[in-house]
């Protein structure tokens, strides 16, 4: 049998601290987790927002276009747009029909009001139009459903891989022609989007 000698040293004190407490979670029925082992803070959906937003802040969409955009994409996909007759921001989501199969694009309108922005009918107010679409990205309010961004933006992991998919806002090899289907495809240092096979 092969006796191999016990480290000593600052690292094996504080190895031991370790040890013993794993041995006290275990005995106290709690699962015994390495330390480290804390997930990394990831990009907020308020940062992926600003990041992004040449994909979904459209200002100059007209709303038939618009919805031509969004019938394409799954529940909850939205644009924000500018209405040239109301002069005013408008949300356009796409949600499912609730009377029958089909589906529907709804627009709200946004007011602002002392430089604070809201939907219509809503009491809740936000600084900016940023702040104003991560909250109905969490949550509801008036909406029938949150808002949801497209899957790439959901899963970039690092600010270089948001400004690639930035970059591409409406042109032919925006997100919105690639459908709901779109995602983030590295190679090496290079980033282009794909559909999934």
């Amino acid at each position: 049998p092969r006796i191999s000698k016990a480290p000593s040293g600052p690292a094996a004190e504080a190895g031991k601290g370790e040890d013993e407490e794993k041995e006290d979670r275990v005995g106290l029925g709690l699962p015994a987790a390495p330390k480290n082992c804390l997930p990394r803070r990831g990009i907020s959906v308020l940062e992926k927002l600003v990041k992004t937003c040449p994909v979904w802040l459209q200002l100059g969409l007209a709303r038939s276009e618009a919805a031509r955009i969004l019938h394409r994409e799954v529940a909850g996909m939205f644009l924000v747009r500018r209405d040239s007759s109301l002069k005013r921001l408008v949300l356009c989501v796409h949600f499912p029909s609730l009377s029958d199969s089909s589906s529907e694009v709804l627009e709200y309108t946004i007011k602002e009001e002392k430089s604070l922005l809201y939907l219509e009918g809503s009491v809740l107010v936000f600084e900016d139009i940023f702040r104003l679409v991560a909250f109905y990205c969490v949550s509801r309010d008036l909406l029938p459903f949150t808002l949801r961004l497209p899957q790439a933006i959901l899963e970039a992991s690092s600010f270089t891989d948001l400004e690639t998919i930035s970059n591409l806002g409406l042109g032919k090899s925006s997100p919105w022609n690639q459908g709901s289907r779109w995602q983030v495809r590295k190679r090496g240092p290079r980033i282009s989007l794909r559909a999934p096979r």
